[in-house]
């Protein structure tokens, strides 16, 4: 029995089409007790600014705050001639974000694409958790096996505002490290359980 979900499995629940903002967010009148898990599919995200990574910022007051604590762990590997692979640096676990891949390009249609999973994010007790996989761009792509293209993987735990937090999230905000989103497609799935 496959453990991969299929479209009937998930709603979906919006979709904002970037382009020269300060962020994409999902508020609390779409992250709502309807699911408890979420999916946000991310198709050729870019920054204005070349070599900038994306971030995710959870928040349980609808945004007045994103003071999440996370911890998190994010890997590398190189698609290109070297095919290396390790451990990535990620902004930390003091951060109150969730880095998604590193250093991405900013030419159009190059980018970087991403699969979030978001599971528990409205549960109550106990911690929340998130992975993800991202494949794209890291600061230049001259063309096939030149360059650098990489796939990062990843995941956080989602703790809250404090370690006895144990309050639902009801907003995810995605922004640059600095500067604005130049363009991308980010799609919010409600996950049926």
């Amino acid at each position: 029995m496959s453990n991969a979900r299929n479209k009937a499995d998930m709603d979906l629940l919006n979709t904002t089409t970037a382009s020269n903002v300060a962020n994409v967010t999902f508020s609390s009148s779409l992250i709502t007790d309807s699911y408890m898990d979420y999916r946000v599919i991310i198709r050729f995200y870019a920054p204005v600014t070349n070599g900038q990574s994306l971030l995710v910022y959870p928040s349980d007051d609808n945004g007045s705050s994103y003071d999440i604590l996370t911890e998190q762990w994010m890997g590398y590997h190189d698609l290109k001639a070297s095919l290396a692979f390790g451990n990535a640096g990620t902004t930390g676990n003091a951060a109150y974000n969730i880095q998604l891949g590193a250093g991405t390009e900013n030419t159009a249609n190059k980018g970087m694409t991403a699969d979030v999973t978001f599971i528990g994010l409205r549960q109550t007790t106990g911690f929340k958790a998130m992975h993800y996989n991202c494949i794209g761009a890291h600061d230049l792509d001259n063309g096939h096996n030149v360059g650098s293209d990489y796939w990062w993987n990843g995941a956080a735990k989602i703790v809250g505002s404090s370690d006895s937090d144990r309050t639902a999230i009801n907003n995810l905000k995605f922004a640059v490290a600095s500067g604005n989103i130049n363009q991308g497609t980010f799609s919010l799935y409600g996950i049926k359980s």
